[in-house]
């Protein structure tokens, strides 16, 4: 496993990246869940495509919160894990993924998912 310069990923996404390599629930179980939607998503659309898949902080926690009952799935941990998972992946902000803010500061995140960043992601967990 390489290790990670902190230099690269801000420091709160470092705990994450080890709270995610290391399998924690429910960092973990969140990162399993956005790739089972994400391949789904991309299986259906053919596998030589190129989709752009939005997560929604928000609904993605409500959809978690059905499965698994913790005090820690919050809407800044949902936020957190999603980058870490990204950064951890290293792909390649504005190339790979970008993020958006609506008017009253709630952010979205829009990833490019291909073959390519569906294995950088696999390779990471």
């Amino acid at each position: 496993m390489s290790e990670l310069r902190v230099g690269d990923i801000p420091i709160p996404l470092v705990n994450y990246i080890y709270l995610i390599k290391y399998h924690k629930s429910p960092y973990y179980d969140i990162v399993q869940h956005i790739l089972k939607e994400m391949e789904m998503h991309h299986k259906r659309m053919g596998r030589n495509s190129e989709i752009i898949y939005t997560l929604n902080p928000r609904m993605l926690q409500a959809e978690i919160e059905k499965k698994i009952n913790s005090e820690k799935l919050t809407t800044v941990n949902i936020c957190r894990t999603i980058l870490a998972l990204l950064y951890g992946s290293k792909l390649r902000k504005e190339d790979d993924f970008y993020v958006t803010t609506t008017s009253r500061g709630r952010r979205n995140y829009h990833i490019k998912v291909n073959t390519r960043t569906l294995n950088s992601m696999h390779s990471f967990i």
